[in-house]
């Protein structure tokens, strides 16, 4: 039955397709036999289609479990988030079955508005509402915000033992699930282990995949596509183990050595099920391109043996079920993608995603999606998806990233769109080879490409489409037998019992009543209080709770980017870059990590811009309109939010600079608030000038531009291009055309607006600003206009060329808001000064060009800082100069030091009470408390400054170790001891405290 209903839908593809059918045919790679049993031929290597049947939860085959539920939540009519994980929460406290299982929270049937984000992070916990027409549970997800409404799971790289077990075959092929090791010490039957593949250079060669076009960086680094897969040890014989799944890729020595690992402890969760559910998010409903609502209706990480079963996802920006690449065994079946809202452009409208092995997508449906059924970079499979249907699809479906290998497309159907395993080149940065050793089988689509890579091989056995590509085509336009590979693999390897287990999940009511969550939680838990470390200038230096701040200075990447995930953590910090569907470093940064490495590193203070450009593609530095949206991964994203109207350069539409993007300024705000937790500081770089001046690249993006805004701003179009360079930086500052002042000044009220309860804050005008004063002071006018009407006392700071500063602080009224001095632009040398002119159109690199006198000694700094704490000696001075030493910089005056972290308590408590003497030619810089004591940096050619000593007190001295910021006593002494003068003329750091 199965095949007669399909021979209509096929009829009129093969008519179509026939005269365009010019494919290779080839005879079929397998067959069934007389009894009924798969039959492989392998190539001349050994290389056969892998087994696909361990895709799914608990390895294929198992039907999902039956989970009693243990709480109901019925809806109120107000925002429920805190109500349903307040029930998560609870389930996750009760203890685990036999099975590994703790229950399910039940959704009543009804609208949930979930304002927030709904997290899973134990195992054994389902959540579960109704499905049927008319009587369904509904999760509105409410609000702004880039969010997966329910999150499932953590990161969750497994711990691996020390021992690396080589792999002793020379060549193990594709398909094989047995292999000899080195060692098989210490393995039994049912560990887990972990199988590498190395890449190489020598691979990349082969491949093709070490040169790209034009000199473009799009090449592959061989050494950085590696391999890995996941599996259980089913049986030891002799050397020689035996596996739960194939490996997908021949594992071969002339690339490097494989080898294995005993997974000895994972946190991955397992048994979580999310089931019976209708996902809708809410959105701009007069913006049908609008992006600032839910992007993903379920997301899994770190997790295994787990299943998504019946949700449907409507309106979402980016997919409704995604597989993370920790995450194993996992089904998800009969779910659907509706009525996408986003822009169409790249990294959308990807329907259902895994990066993950061993998923089985099953019966999920797919409409109006760019990218409807995907596999991520070195996705080591099996992954398959079965039954699985589109209409109006946008894209392309197959492989996005790096040579996924082990992926089935069983009985798939993409309405008008393009399946595809394939080659494909510099897409997202040289993705290059995206499928190999893959499968589309029994499917349909517009168009079917099918390539083979070098090494590998993929297959096309029973389409129907318009054909392209060298693969292996077999049996085009005609039926295969078996009808399924997948459920013929299963059969075979589990038996026929594994088939029924496929089939549709009925809902079953609970076995016994289940309690409300008023009965089980009757009072919710409050918000967590966290303790505040805000900080304050105190006296000309910046502290919290009475001490100096100390640790260096960290900046942001705002240009460039990887999604492969052993090249994206290559970049470094970026609070407002943005991976859709992923975090990590170089991703969406997780902000607790990103705290949580500037703790580690001793940095305190964080230099945020917007980024260069939002599009990678824009990497390339070409100043063309791009020919499509396709844009490329991670995004920098831009302070103004697209208005879903025209077409800006990068092919996504235009932006409307009156109004705002609100996930950037929220990771502003989230940022902010964590540092204050942790006692760090956002310094909050309003503007940023490389988007104006330099390579004329760097404009063509920029929302200020005609052809990117809605409004008017009249800059010249089109632009003023010399050569590849440009000069948009008199324009940018012109504050008296009417449309720009406007923006401007609306743009610098919402910097503030949305960081003004947050006092662990720095607001500078921006980044490399090399401007005129004229734009400084309207800058500082609108902050002291904001401030007058608000009544808000932000910390505001002075970044810019010498002459502009100076003029700035010679101003009372304008020198009045300016809390903090930052020198960035100008600085001393030992011998001279390198001070450029404020708004002379050059970029800061270009002025130091031109300059041969050198960079600032750590004493010329510090003269620096002293000089100007001792004009204005209650504004802190921070800086980005190199600190070359951070102790005559901090007892000169300077914020922001980077002191040793391990700093004697009592020696940090006496500097946070001290203050900056005024600096003298060849004295020591030196610090005095009220209390008397003295802390002094004498060496190169700074001596002492004996006459600061009371005649009538008595000193212990303290020499410092400025590596390490520990005191040791040398002893007490009277103020005209000899051996007190002789211990000052030995040492350069030392701290004497008055009895």
């Amino acid at each position: 039955m199965r095949r007669i209903r399909k021979i209509a839908t096929y009829l009129l593809l093969a008519l179509a397709t026939f005269a365009a059918c010019q494919a290779e045919q080839l005879k079929p790679v397998f067959r069934v036999d007389e009894a009924g049993r798969l039959v492989y031929d392998a190539d001349a290597r050994g290389n056969v289609v892998p087994d696909f049947s361990s895709a799914g939860y608990r390895g294929g085959g198992v039907s999902l479990p039956r989970v009693d539920a243990k709480v109901r939540v019925v809806p109120s009519g107000a925002d429920d988030t805190r109500r349903i994980q307040a029930a998560i929460d609870w389930v996750s406290s009760l203890p685990l079955d036999s099975r590994g299982i703790r229950g399910a929270v039940e959704l009543a049937p009804g609208e949930f508005i979930v304002a927030g984000q709904l997290k899973i992070r134990a195992s054994g916990v389902s959540l579960r509402g109704f499905a049927g027409e008319g009587n369904e549970t509904v999760l509105i997800a409410a609000g702004e915000g880039r969010r997966d409404l329910i999150s499932v799971g953590s990161s969750a790289s497994p711990e691996l033992e020390a021992e690396r077990r080589s792999v002793l075959e020379g060549y193990l092929p594709v398909g094989a699930r047995e292999l000899a090791l080195s060692s098989v010490e210490g393995l039994s039957a049912g560990d887990s282990i972990r199988i590498t593949r190395p890449g190489s250079k020598l691979w990349a060669t082969d491949l093709g995949m070490d040169i790209a076009p034009a000199r473009t960086p799009f090449n592959w680094r061989g050494e950085t596509v590696v391999l890995r897969w996941d599996r259980v040890v089913l049986g030891i014989s002799g050397d020689r183990i035996l596996l739960d799944a194939p490996v997908t890729t021949a594992l071969d020595a002339r690339y490097g050595e494989s080898y294995a690992q005993k997974i000895v402890a994972s946190s991955a969760l397992s048994q979580i099920g999310v089931e019976d559910l209708s996902c809708v998010s809410e959105y701009d409903l007069g913006n049908s391109k609008d992006e600032n609502h839910s992007w993903v209706a379920v997301s899994l990480n770190g997790v295994v043996d787990s299943w998504v079963n019946n949700v449907t996802a409507t309106h979402f920006a980016l997919s409704a079920v995604r597989v993370g690449e920790d995450c194993r065994r996992v089904t998800v079946q009969d779910c659907s993608f509706l009525a996408p809202v986003s822009e169409i452009g790249g990294h959308r409208r990807q329907s259902f995603n895994t990066y993950g092995q061993q998923t089985l997508f099953l019966r999920c449906y797919s409409e109006d999606a760019i990218e409807d059924f995907t596999v991520g970079h070195l996705a080591t499979g099996p992954n398959v998806f079965l039954d699985c249907t589109t209409r109006m699809s946008r894209g392309t479906s197959g492989s996005i990233g790096h040579w996924a290998s082990g992926i089935l497309f069983d009985n798939v159907h993409v309405d008008g769109g393009i399946l595809a395993l394939d080659n494909r080149e510099i897409y997202n940065q040289g993705v290059g080879w995206a499928a190999a050793n893959s499968v589309i089988y029994q499917s349909s689509a517009g168009e079917i490409i099918t390539r083979r890579p070098p090494t590998a091989n993929n297959w096309a056995i029973g389409v129907w489409a318009l054909f392209r590509g060298d693969g292996t085509w077999i049996q085009t336009s005609e039926f295969a037998d078996p009808d399924s590979l997948y459920r013929a693999q299963l059969q075979e390897r589990v038996g026929e019992g594994a088939i029924q287990a496929l089939g549709p999940r009925l809902m079953i009511a609970n076995r016994m009543a289940v309690p409300e969550l008023e009965q089980v939680v009757p009072e919710l838990p409050r918000a967590e209080l966290y303790e505040k470390k805000s900080m304050q200038v105190v006296h000309g230096q910046l502290q919290v709770d009475g001490l100096p701040m100390i640790g260096s200075d960290a900046g942001i990447t705002w240009w460039r980017g990887r999604l492969l995930p052993t090249r994206a953590d290559q970049f470094g910090y970026s609070i407002t870059r943005f991976t859709p569907g992923r975090s990590g470093s170089g991703l969406t940064d997780d902000l607790h990590a990103v705290t949580n490495s500037m703790l580690e590193k001793g940095q305190v203070a964080l230099r945020h811009h917007y980024g260069l450009w939002y599009d990678r593609r824009r990497d390339d530095h070409q100043m063309s309109r791009r020919s499509s949206s396709e844009v490329w991964a991670p995004f920098y994203e831009q302070p103004f939010a697209r208005s879903g109207v025209g077409k800006a350069w990068d092919g996504l539409s235009k932006f409307d600079l009156f109004e705002y993007n609100p996930w950037y300024f929220q990771r502003l705000d989230d940022f902010a608030e964590l540092a204050e937790r942790r006692g760090l500081v956002l310094v909050n770089e309003m503007f940023f000038q490389h988007n104006i001046i330099e390579s004329g690249a760097h404009w063509v993006d920029n929302p200020w531009r005609p052809v990117n805004a809605l409004q008017q701003t009249e800059f010249t179009e089109p632009p003023p291009f010399k050569g590849d360079t440009i000069q948009m930086a008199d324009e940018f500052y012109d504050i008296e055309h009417p449309v720009r002042r406007e923006v401007n000044r609306a743009y610098i009220r919402k910097c503030l607006d949305n960081l003004s309860d947050q006092r662990n804050v720095i607001h500078v005008i921006g980044a490399e600003y090399t401007g005129p004063l004229h734009f400084m002071e309207f800058w500082l006018d609108v902050v002291a206009e904001w401030m007058e009407e608000t009544g808000k006392d932000p910390v505001i700071g002075l970044s810019c060329p010498k002459d502009v500063q100076d003029a700035i602080l010679e101003d009372r009224t304008r020198a009045a808001i300016v809390d903090v001095v930052d020198f960035q632009y100008w600085w001393y040398t030992d011998s001279d000064v390198f001070a450029p002119d404020g708004g002379a159109s050059l970029a800061p690199r270009q002025e130091v060009r031109k300059w041969k006198g050198g960079r600032p000694s750590g004493d010329s700094l510090a003269r620096m800082v002293s000089e100007y704490r001792e004009r204005y000696p209650e504004k802190a001075v921070i800086t980005t100069l190199e600190i070359k030493d951070p102790w005559a910089y901090a007892l000169a005056g300077g914020s922001f030091a980077p002191l040793p972290r391990e700093i004697d308590s009592a020696l940090h408590e006496v500097l946070g009470k001290a203050r900056p003497l005024p600096g003298k030619a060849n004295v020591a810089w030196t610090m005095r408390s009220d209390a008397g004591d003295l802390v002094a940096r004498c060496g190169k050619g700074r001596t002492f400054d004996q006459s600061l000593l009371h005649t009538n007190f008595e000193y212990e001295f303290y020499s410092v170790d400025a590596k390490s910021g520990s005191t040791r006593s040398e002893g007490r002494f009277r103020a005209d001891s000899k051996t007190l003068m002789k211990l000052i003329s030995e040492h350069e750091l030392f701290w004497l405290r008055p009895i």
